[in-house]
């Protein structure tokens, strides 16, 4: 485990340095999701198993640790599954053995604001004099492109070394949001006693109770997956649910479970081959999730009888 995402985590709870600050409760969950699915037996755990383990970044982890969250909850339900052939195969990634269902899992890691203030935290850290430094957008941004943070370091770390304090406002285009104009605001102020590197604050990002506009993208990224070809032919060999991992997808978890099923069953399609889709916002301190499912419309007897046994089973929110 060398080099693992989650390394760091297990040194602190084995007392390895530093102080603990919830790793014991992170590992703990890790360690209560493996033994359950030890205990199911499921075919090709190896597989997941191999893909955790060797996992280098944050992101390789995704996938595998959401097919684990995934089956543990169906294992503690006492609902038979295997894990799916990997590798390209046409087959969803938990197949449902007494049931005539699947569940193909997706996840996507996208924080628009995280990464810029990532890059500006790794361009500013040897900047002298070090200066505080607000990075506040008019709306949370899913994807911040490439060539807008470039700009924005760039001109932040000629303003820090200049000592030019005061706000520099950047405005980004973006058709493909709920909000087509993004207003980026990078705020430099005068601190002399900043111990090293730069101290970034990130302020404001939505407004009101429920970012709208940044939660109409969240929505679209799960719409998107149930258009995505390599899913669709998944989806076709039985009848599947598309779960979407969105625990690292903006701010997806600060909806609740009973708003996430209504609106995707609001926006599932009847043309899809899927028979509903989910969403689930795990944490790694716990090795239970809730999951928020929408369903079709159009399903058939067979399939809304075998959803709702599901359903009622795992006491899932939503149908």
């Amino acid at each position: 485990m060398v080099g693992h995402p989650l390394r760091d985590y297990f040194d602190l709870a084995n007392g390895n340095g530093g102080t603990d600050s919830g790793a014991s409760a992170i590992v703990t969950a890790f360690e209560n999701i493996i033994e359950v699915l030890e205990e199911a037996r499921p075919e090709r755990l190896g597989g997941v198993r191999h893909d955790f383990r060797t996992a280098a970044t944050t992101d390789d982890l995704l996938i595998p640790r959401a097919e684990m969250v995934a089956g543990a909850k169906l294992a503690r339900a006492g609902i038979p599954f295997d894990f799916g052939r990997r590798n390209g195969a046409t087959e969803p990634d938990l197949m449902l053995r007494d049931m005539n269902l699947a569940i193909e899992v997706k996840a996507r890691r996208l924080d628009g604001l995280q990464d810029l203030r990532d890059e500006l935290q790794t361009a500013l850290a040897d900047v002298t004099p070090t200066v505080p430094v607000e990075l506040r957008t008019d709306s949370q941004p899913l994807v911040i492109k490439k060539s807008v943070r470039d700009k924005v370091v760039e001109e932040t770390v000629q303003r820090a070394r200049g000592q030019n304090y005061g706000t520099a406002v950047t405005t980004m285009e973006q058709p493909w949001s709920a909000r087509k104009r993004l207003l980026i605001h990078v705020g430099l102020y005068q601190a002399a006693d900043l111990m090293d590197g730069s101290r970034i604050i990130v302020t404001g990002g939505f407004w009101g109770a429920e970012p709208g506009p940044h939660m109409m993208d969240v929505e679209d990224q799960v719409m998107a997956v149930l258009e995505d070809k390599q899913k669709l032919r998944q989806a076709n060999t039985r009848p599947t649910i598309l779960l979407f991992d969105a625990a690292r997808t903006g701010m997806a978890w600060i909806r609740s479970e009973l708003v996430w099923a209504q609106r995707l069953a609001m926006r599932l399609p009847d043309t899809t081959p899927f028979v509903g889709a989910a969403v689930m916002t795990p944490k790694l301190d716990d090795p239970d999730v809730g999951i928020s499912l929408g369903v079709r419309e159009n399903l058939s007897a067979q399939d809304r009888a075998a959803v709702d046994e599901l359903a009622h089973r795992l006491g899932l929110t939503g149908v």
